[in-house]
C-alpha cells in the first residue's frame, strides 16, 4: 500500500495565528517546575480552555500544581491546533503567565464567560502575555 498524498506546509503570519485563536477553544499549557533542592527542571503539560483578549491568552484554573508552577516559574508555552476540512493548523505561543488580580480587568476581558470542560470551580484567572507566536498550516493534496 502506498500513500500518494503530499503534505503542503505554510508558515502563518502573526495576524493569521491570532485570527485562528480568536475562537475560544482547548489548548495545551506547558509549564516548568524547578526543584529548589536540586535545581532540576520538570516540564508538565495541562489541557486548558482558553479565551483571547487583546493579544493575550486567558484561562481559568483551580488551586493546585498548575497555579503553583506558574507562580514559581511564569515562563510558559501554549499550543493549540485545529482543522478545517483537510487543512490542519497549529499555533504555538510563548510568554509569561500572571494571575489576574483586579476585578475590573477580569470583567472587561470576557474570561468570566469562558466555560470549562471540567466541572470543577475555577476562580483563578490567568493571563499569558505573549512574547512570540508562530504557526503552520498544512493540508494534504493527492
Amino acid at each position: 500500500m502506498t500513500d500518494d498524498s503530499v503534505s503542503v506546509t505554510k508558515e502563518l503570519t502573526v495576524e493569521e495565528c491570532w485570527s485562528l485563536l480568536e475562537e475560544d477553544g482547548v489548548g495545551r499549557l506547558a509549564t516548568a517546575t524547578v526543584d529548589p533542592a536540586t535545581g532540576a527542571v520538570t516540564p508538565d503539560i495541562f489541557p486548558i480552555n482558553f479565551h483571547v483578549f487583546q493579544q493575550s491568552i486567558l484561562f481559568r484554573t483551580a488551586p493546585g500544581s498548575k497555579l503553583i508552577d506558574l507562580t514559581a516559574q511564569p515562563s510558559v508555552a501554549f499550543q493549540t491546533d485545529g482543522r478545517h476540512g483537510r487543512t490542519h493548523w497549529s499555533v504555538v505561543a510563548r510568554g509569561f503567565a500572571h494571575r489576574m488580580m483586579f476585578d475590573a480587568d477580569i470583567q472587561e476581558s470576557g474570561i468570566l464567560e469562558l466555560q470549562s470542560t471540567l466541572p470543577t470551580e475555577k476562580w483563578n484567572y490567568v493571563r499569558i502575555e505573549v512574547e512570540t507566536i508562530t504557526g503552520i498550516r498544512f493540508h494534504e493534496t493527492t
